[in-house]
């Protein structure tokens, strides 16, 4: 008789096997992910910037990357927003930061991150920064707008 299957053994060892891989790399997790917040967080405001620049250069008007927690009415977020008429418009919704993730305008005229038409920018940068004191910076040249992370 040739009969095929596993015996209650062999599963048990198998299911032993993943549990203790599973308690190996708990504590990998919890260190990895205060990096990997930072690393989304930057991505996505570069993101934001870049969207800004081609936005301001095809539809030819000013756009912006609003930070200035006063004006958007909130701490640790940002919007991407056109210039229309003398008045700032929200192009997009309210973007927040992940939990753990702070941010540092301070070398941000007036918090805000302007791209004009002709591709010039605002000169400046914003630090992020995680839980751990990792940071990263992103910083916008004036004479051509490019945004770079360092």
């Amino acid at each position: 008789m040739n009969q095929k299957g596993v015996t209650l053994i062999e599963l048990v060892v198998v299911i032993l096997i993943i549990a203790i891989g599973a308690v190996l790399l708990a504590p990998n997790i919890g260190a990895w992910l205060p990096n990997y917040r930072l690393r989304s967080a930057t991505r996505d405001i570069v993101s934001a910037m870049r969207a800004a620049q081609m936005r301001a250069v095809s539809n030819n008007i000013q756009f912006r990357v609003d930070f200035n927690e006063a004006e958007i009415g909130a701490v640790n977020g940002y919007v991407l927003q056109r210039h229309t008429g003398g008045i700032w418009l929200n192009d997009g919704a309210l973007q927040t930061l992940p939990a753990g993730i702070t941010m540092n305008i301070d070398q941000l005229p007036a918090g805000r991150a302007v791209f004009n038409p002709n591709s010039t920018s605002t000169a400046g940068s914003v630090i992020l920064q995680n839980t751990r004191g990792t940071r990263r910076r992103i910083t916008i040249a004036s004479a051509t707008g490019r945004v770079r992370i360092e």
